[in-house]
């Protein structure tokens, strides 16, 4: 784990990026009439973009992708069907980063099979390896973002590796802090989770 680079993003960052990401939509003059949220990533930044626009037609789409912070899988499908007609609409996706670019990929053929032509694609991040660059992003990056919504979970996928490595429960707390995850975040967890974990115990 060394050797990946980590951005732990607080809710303040991610509602101030999104703003950014908001005023850039408004400066193309792309206005959307329903926001899709490609879940679980693109659900709060679709939900502040559907404030900031005033707009209160919003829907999601389920790609599965990631498995863990190291693997991934290689084919991403829909689970979950968009939940709502796009038939006419200006349409704007969302979600929270292009890493890969797959599931943005899955969901645009998606669209171009139902026929929606007028779309536009919006993430907080962008990473130079996907293979979309949205029309609207913030911030280009190449490290690994952990956003505030999926903190407990990123920290069950980093014990699950350094379980295999023999470092005590004391090492795997200390340098989750020193990714960024809050010392309150990662103290409640290992409270709240600590049966799962006691062979890490010293």
């Amino acid at each position: 784990m060394t050797d990946i680079e980590f951005h732990v993003q607080s809710w303040e960052e991610t509602y101030n990026s999104t703003m950014v990401l908001f005023e850039k939509i408004l400066a193309d003059k792309f206005k959307p009439e329903v926001i899709i949220g490609v879940a679980r990533g693109g659900w709060i930044p679709g939900r502040l973009l559907a404030d900031f626009f005033l707009l209160r037609e919003t829907a999601n789409v389920k790609v599965e992708l990631y498995h863990d912070i190291e693997k991934r899988g290689e084919t991403p499908i829909i689970t979950q069907e968009i939940s709502t007609s796009l038939e006419g609409k200006r349409v704007l996706l969302v979600d929270d980063v292009a890493d890969s670019g797959k599931s943005l990929q899955v969901v645009i053929k998606e669209f171009e099979r139902l026929g929606i032509e007028n779309f536009r694609c919006a993430t907080i991040y962008y990473k130079p390896m996907s293979i979309i660059k949205p029309d609207y992003y913030v911030i280009e990056t190449t490290s690994w973002v952990v956003f505030g919504w999926e903190r407990f979970e990123f920290i069950s996928q980093f014990v699950k590796l350094e379980m295999n490595k023999s470092r005590s429960l004391e090492e795997i707390k200390s340098e989750l802090k020193q990714i960024g995850i809050p010392p309150g975040d990662v103290e409640i967890y290992f409270k709240v989770y600590k049966d799962s974990y006691k062979n890490l115990m010293t």
